[in-house]
């Protein structure tokens, strides 16, 4: 049996049951709809400016009040304190173009940014003058710089992972004590090298598939378009499907349990590493995990995918970009990894 003819069998596996229908597309259209009711004000209105605050005779005042969208207050670091706490100001610039801030979020991340670039251009000798900073860090393309879009970014970054799905069904139904189609696997002399491609190939285009038809949904019937950056979001959410399907490889390698309860835990754990990276709102992310325990986040990969997406697309930020692609290949590689030692060593008293 060739490995195309193993793919289309493992794929005819995925596309009779109904769970995976469900949570590959049902539910990720329904959690669409409702973001789409909550967060409607992604459509429509404008950019709002950002207010700040600056220390009195700062080095950046000058370019600055240069900046359309950053209304600038002169103030004392004391005046900032109180300003950010009763929401009148973002941020506080003092010092060595340090930004003070009391929390995260949207506005005091284009304040990061803009002192980030405005040193980049000085160090370049670039005029200021000569540099669009609103073009740059707020640029609209039928889209409005809110922070809602991170809803929706999560959810991308959810059911890139939902490869998890297949794998985890591909990998049980090939153990004999769980599926008879294992049975009859175990016994035949087919490579498991041959199998887990086959596994993976099935797996992504059925992952894809469905990806693809949810940001249909959204960009096209929904017409919010989240993507000024399509391309190299499209190759993200390709590698971050390879890691997602690694994961349910891994998964679906623990013995003694179906495939119903391993996809319930599935289930559990990645709406939790989508809560953690904003799914659920900006409480969990911003006052729990980044102002804690920041370290949880800079291990999760669907809130590393979850940031990258959002920089890129909103702020034409690469920063993080392959350092996120590299994480994610290095999670794969390692599922990938441990599930083919697994399947070469693995055997049965009988079959």
């Amino acid at each position: 049996m060739n490995i195309f003819l193993m793919t289309y069998y493992l794929v005819s596996i995925s596309f009779k049951d109904f769970g995976f229908w469900f949570w590959t597309l049902c539910y990720p259209l329904l959690l669409t709809g409702l973001f789409i009711m909550t967060a409607s004000n992604m459509t429509g209105g404008g950019i709002e400016n950002i207010d700040v605050g600056i220390q009195k005779d700062q080095e950046l005042t000058e370019v600055i009040e240069e900046i359309d969208f950053i209304n600038m207050t002169v103030m004392t670091e004391d005046e900032a304190v109180t300003g950010m706490k009763e929401g009148e100001i973002s941020g506080y610039i003092h010092g060595d173009n340090t930004l003070l801030v009391t929390e995260t979020g949207f506005d005091q991340t284009v304040l990061e940014m803009v002192i980030n670039q405005i040193e980049k251009i000085e160090s370049a000798g670039i005029p200021y003058e000569n540099y669009d900073f609103e073009a740059q860090f707020i640029e609209e393309n039928s889209q409005e710089a809110q922070p809602e879009a991170v809803l929706f970014y999560s959810l991308i970054a959810m059911i890139a992972f939902y490869g998890i799905f297949s794998g985890i069904e591909f990998m049980s139904s090939m153990q004999p004590n769980l599926d008879p189609m294992g049975a009859r696997f175990a016994a035949s002399p087919y490579s498991k090298i041959k199998f887990l491609s086959a596994s993976v190939l099935g797996a992504l285009m059925l992952n894809l598939a469905t990806n693809i038809f949810i940001l249909a949904v959204i960009i096209i019937l929904y017409k919010i378009n989240l993507f000024t950056e399509l391309w190299p979001t499209l190759f993200l959410l390709f590698i971050a499907n390879l890691t997602g399907i690694g994961l349910g490889l891994i998964i679906g390698l623990i013995p003694k349990i179906n495939a119903g309860m391993k996809t319930t835990i599935s289930v559990i754990f990645i709406i939790g590493l989508a809560a953690l990276s904003g799914l659920m709102g900006p409480f969990i992310k911003i006052i729990l995990i980044e102002n804690n325990l920041m370290w949880v986040n800079t291990l999760n990969p669907l809130a590393r995918l979850t940031d990258t997406m959002y920089k890129i697309n909103f702020l034409r930020n690469y920063d993080d970009y392959w350092a996120t692609i590299g994480m994610l290949i290095v999670y794969a590689a390692v599922f990938f990894g441990i599930t083919l030692l697994a399947l070469r060593r693995k055997q049965y008293d009988s079959i």
